[in-house]
């Protein structure tokens, strides 16, 4: 058996959106041919504007150069030094200015000053309280003197001037604490302290005012206060001093 090879020329089928394509192709061939000189006008444009820049910046610092040789700018320095001069004189004298006026706040604020006392009563009385571990055992007294009372209508309270409202004032009592023992405690003084006003010995009134905890060392004394804001009104001043669930002694009071 033989085999011949057989060729066969078919029509291949064209698109028909082909004939479209290449007349779409040949519309924006001929729209660049016919923009080309507009393009080419708006390239040239451009570039003579950079250039034009560009000589102007050479002109410049060509000029600034010949600025420089001619001793323009040393001109131009004296011109400003007298008034960059003032300027810092000013700056420096401001800053001492500040620094002076803050030092003058801080020393006035160590040294608060409040007037003297409307009135005074030397109290004097002295009071031992046991001091205990905490098994409840006694290892050593406490001391718990009062001194003095006084009328203020001004206090110092944590380092700042404290007056009295209109119709009220202020009943303080300097106290003395001495801690007997080998090691540094911690108490409240307004513990031992009630006020009563008025002869109502149903109502004590405890201190609102005070530094407690208060801490003593060992083996020193240590001076506090207790105070009492009170109504101008108030009379009949009796104090009561003693341990919270042990006896107390009544002082009244006699401005």
């Amino acid at each position: 058996m033989v085999f011949k090879n057989i060729s066969l020329q078919l029509p291949l089928p064209i698109p028909s959106f082909f004939p479209k394509l290449a007349h779409s192709f040949e519309r924006l061939n001929n729209s660049i041919r016919s923009s080309t000189p507009v393009l080419k006008g708006y390239i040239f444009t451009v570039f003579a504007s950079l250039r034009e820049m560009r000589e102007k910046r050479r002109a410049s610092v060509e000029s600034n150069v010949q600025g420089f040789q001619e001793g323009k700018p040393k001109l131009r320095v004296r011109k400003y030094i007298k008034p960059l001069f003032i300027i810092g004189i000013l700056a420096i004298a401001f800053i001492l200015g500040v620094r002076a006026l803050s030092r003058r706040g801080n020393v006035a604020g160590d040294q608060i000053e409040i007037g003297i006392a409307e009135k005074t009563l030397d109290v004097n009385k002295e009071f031992a309280f046991p001091l205990k571990d905490s098994e409840g055992e006694k290892v050593a007294e406490i001391k718990y003197i009062v001194e003095k009372a006084e009328l203020r209508d001004e206090i110092i309270v944590k380092g700042k001037r404290a007056t009295a409202i209109k119709g009220r004032t202020f009943l303080i009592f300097n106290l003395k604490v001495s801690n007997e023992f080998t090691q540094s405690i911690n108490i409240n003084s307004k513990d031992y302290i009630r006020l009563s006003v008025n002869g109502n010995e149903e109502v004590w009134l405890a201190p609102d005012i005070h530094n407690d905890p208060v801490e003593v060392q060992a083996i020193s004394t240590k001076y506090t206060r207790v105070g009492f804001p009170i109504n101008d009104t108030d009379t009949n001043y009796v104090i009561r001093v003693g341990e919270i669930k042990g006896e107390k002694e009544k002082i009244p009071l006699s401005f």
